[in-house]
């Protein structure tokens, strides 16, 4: 959308947040050609770098749900939901009251990662979710789902137990995570 808007025009309100963290003296003093034409370059180059380093084999932007924001950020392909979902588990349910993610891995299509991941953002209330950019040396592709407990390892497990390439390894606290706690087969990997 910002590449479209600069692609025929520089209004007011673009090019003040394209130089809200700019030096004042760095800012010109009205928006130009000059100046959108290099704003332009930036975006475009900023777009061609992102789907340089995002996998191939996930959604095209405009195939995503309505509501599912998906950002490429450093090594991560990120995705935040705008769905309005409430637990359908109480806290209780949790045996791990601590902030962390759920574990998926599959050695071959990342494809299948955010299928999963767009299935559980519609259907409950996570922070977020991310698969990598680029697969690491020798371990698979892995999907983190983000939420302030484990309240859902239970229906997680009973619902990706055994689907095709695909393994649901659990919750990992980000204590553990902060600690460097990696299993054997990850270390194994590396």
């Amino acid at each position: 959308m910002l590449q479209e808007t600069l692609e025929s025009e520089l209004p007011v309100e673009v090019f003040d947040r394209l130089t809200q963290y700019l030096p004042e003296e760095d800012i010109p003093e009205e928006p130009s050609a000059e100046y959108r034409q290099r704003a332009l370059e930036y975006v475009t180059d900023c777009i061609s770098y992102r789907e340089e380093i995002r996998p191939d084999s996930l959604s095209e932007h405009t195939e995503l749900p309505e509501k599912i924001n998906r950002v490429t950020a450093g090594g991560w392909v990120q995705y935040f939901s705008k769905y309005d979902t409430e637990h359908e588990r109480p806290e209780s349910d949790a045996d791990t009251h601590e902030a962390g993610k759920y574990l998926f891995f599959t050695p071959d299509d990342v494809r299948s990662l955010e299928n999963i991941l767009i299935e559980q953002l519609k259907q409950r209330p996570y922070s977020m979710a991310k698969v990598p950019t680029k697969l690491g040396k020798k371990e698979d592709w892995v999907l983190c789902l983000y939420q302030e407990d484990n309240r859902y390892w239970y229906d997680l497990r009973e619902e990706y137990h055994d689907p095709p390439g695909v393994r649901f390894r659990g919750f990992k606290t980000n204590t553990k995570t902060r600690q460097g706690e990696y299993s054997d087969r990850f270390e194994s990997s590396q």
